[in-house]
């Protein structure tokens, strides 16, 4: 087949990174992939050369067009490449992708198939009318856990798919790379986009709390920023508690496996997930793993509570406070969930997924 994937940039998130992950199985399968996106970000996933990259967005000569005719360009544009390209499948990823395939692809046959890769309370409900369209437009979705289908009308759920994010391919070697008796920095470790979604506000609280008990300990927070007010809210927060020895920024990291495996305690302290990258990978390579409860469910599907990891609620200090506590003072029981947290790969190895994937595509494209 002759795919295309639609999505704004291919800088690391998990919907860009779950993309690049698709677009290499499925060229790897013998199919033409065609990848189209608004802009480059700065730090990208790498693309298998085999995949095709157009940029459909707006040029340093739009810039100074209003906000409407930015708007109507975005989508001409991505209805023009869907035209000439002539592709059997348009697959869009995230919210405003999803919206932009949908009306671009207005009285085309091409099928498309969506994915839901957010809280759709955030996402979606403020657009009642795309999203209206998008549903009736859409061949099929794949969501990544019941929660946020439930959300959708049944004319969506019907016809579609729940399916986990894969593990990428680096993180298959790690049984390999990480001793089974592992001796554990006195780092607590949390990677995600500097962002009040991922709320690394929690953790400092927390964090400030138990470093009392555990002076020699520090927290070291990998992501790039994305909310500068956000990043400076913690940096002021550091500061007039006294962190600044204690507290890392490490930024965006090639070597992130190798600099997170010897962690004492990896934490997820989001907000809001869909289902998240950072805690599937720490949970493979064996680290003790804190998280939030948070919608839509994601942790919870991965984690079973006090056996694989911790659950704790979401934007609750004391909670966390008392799970790193558990974790830094009962070294063997925390090593034990480590243990068990890595049997996630079952659900997540990337060749289940693809061809979940290629399963699913299958039935679309025969319905």
């Amino acid at each position: 087949m002759k795919i295309l994937f639609h999505i704004n940039s291919m800088g690391r998130g998990g919907a860009e990174r779950v993309v690049s992950i698709l677009s290499h199985a499925f060229v790897q399968k013998g199919h033409e992939v065609i990848l189209t996106t608004q802009w480059y970000s700065e730090n990208e996933y790498e693309t298998d050369k085999r995949v095709r990259r157009i940029s459909v967005g707006l040029t340093d000569n739009d810039m100074n067009r209003n906000r409407l005719f930015k708007a109507w360009l975005r989508f001409a544009r991505l209805r023009k490449c869907i035209r000439e390209e002539k592709p059997d499948l348009v697959i869009s990823f995230c919210n405003k992708a999803n919206f932009r395939s949908a009306f671009a692809m207005f009285g085309m046959k091409v099928p498309l198939l969506i994915s839901v890769r957010n809280d759709p309370k955030k996402d979606y409900a403020p657009y009642r009318i795309p999203t209206w369209y998008m549903e009736r437009k859409a061949a099929g979705c794949v969501f990544q856990t019941p929660d946020a289908m439930s959300f959708f009308s049944k004319r969506l759920q019907k016809k579609s798919r729940i399916i986990f994010n894969p593990l990428s391919e680096k993180y298959l070697a790690s049984e390999d790379k990480v001793p089974h008796l592992t001796i554990r920095k006195k780092e607590i470790v949390t990677v995600g986009r500097i962002s009040r979604q991922k709320n690394q506000l929690l953790l400092l609280r927390a964090f400030q709390i138990i470093s009392k008990k555990y002076p020699e300990y520090i927290l070291k927070i990998y992501g790039e920023v994305q909310e500068n007010d956000f990043y400076e809210e913690l940096q002021r927060y550091i500061a007039k508690t006294g962190l600044q020895d204690k507290v890392l920024f490490m930024g965006v990291t090639d070597t992130l496996r190798e600099e997170i495996q010897n962690a004492a305690v990896f934490v997820l302290p989001s907000n809001y997930e869909g289902m998240p990258n950072a805690l599937i990978e720490a949970m493979v390579l064996g680290l003790p793993c804190i998280s939030t409860d948070c919608r839509c469910g994601g942790a919870a599907l991965l984690i079973q509570n006090e056996i694989s990891g911790k659950l704790v609620p979401t934007g609750q200090v004391a909670p966390l406070q008392q799970a790193l506590d558990d974790m830094l003072s009962n070294p063997e029981k925390a090593e034990l969930m480590g243990k068990n947290a890595k049997k996630v790969l079952e659900k997540v190895h990337p060749d289940r997924i693809c061809n979940e994937w290629i399963k699913y595509i299958s039935e679309i494209m025969t319905s």
